[in-house]
């Protein structure tokens, strides 16, 4: 007697897998009851997860620099994170330009802006943003949030580690103006 073992799946060369979508809560739609979706179907009963999620913008990485960027009231706010699976969390949290403030130039995401008064309400008009409204946008440069003005800038990309040559990472490798221009500093461009 022989045992036939089942024919191993057949894989073919694709450019990215599939995934499921991130499951994400649907509240006050007309004819859809409120709970958390997943690929056009209602999930019943999820385990909800919560997280407080600290985005980084390129400076201070270290966990003693991001402790002293909260007593100086500089870098990003802190976010609180919800999804129905914990693995879900990546996919949810706010972009660059959304935490920042900058989507204006960012094309990227056909899906309204991050909302923060949603996901950190203190950080809009009370004590904890020292009275911060919610036109101010975030200055890379001066790393706070500040009113928008010309020569701010809207994103930069740092070093990977900063801390090694402190003389020569003084300044970002690139930065972005409030037009949306990026600026490289040719120091730091790879040799072609």
């Amino acid at each position: 007697m022989t045992d036939f073992l089942p024919e191993p799946p057949f894989f073919h060369r694709v450019p990215s897998p599939w995934r499921h979508r991130p499951a994400r809560y649907i509240r006050g739609q007309p004819h859809i009851s409120n709970g958390w979706y997943q690929d056009e179907r209602k999930l019943r009963h999820p385990k909800i997860s919560k997280a407080f999620i600290w985005p980084k913008d390129g400076r201070n990485g270290s966990k003693l620099g991001r402790m002293k960027d909260i007593l100086q009231g500089k870098g990003p706010d802190i976010f609180v994170g919800s999804a129905a699976d914990a693995r879900d969390f990546v996919a949810k949290r706010p972009s660059r330009s959304q935490w920042s403030k900058h989507v204006n130039l960012d094309d990227r995401f056909s899906e309204p802006a991050f909302n923060p008064t949603k996901f950190a309400p203190w950080t809009e008009g009370g004590v904890l943003s020292g009275g911060r409204s919610r036109e101010m946008v975030y200055d890379f440069r001066t790393r706070k949030y500040v009113d928008r003005h010309p020569r701010m800038w809207t994103d930069a990309r740092w070093q990977p580690d900063p801390y090694k040559n402190r003389k020569w990472n003084m300044f970002p490798e690139a930065l972005r103006d409030v037009y949306g221009g990026w600026w490289q500093d040719g120091r730091y461009l790879p040799f072609l």
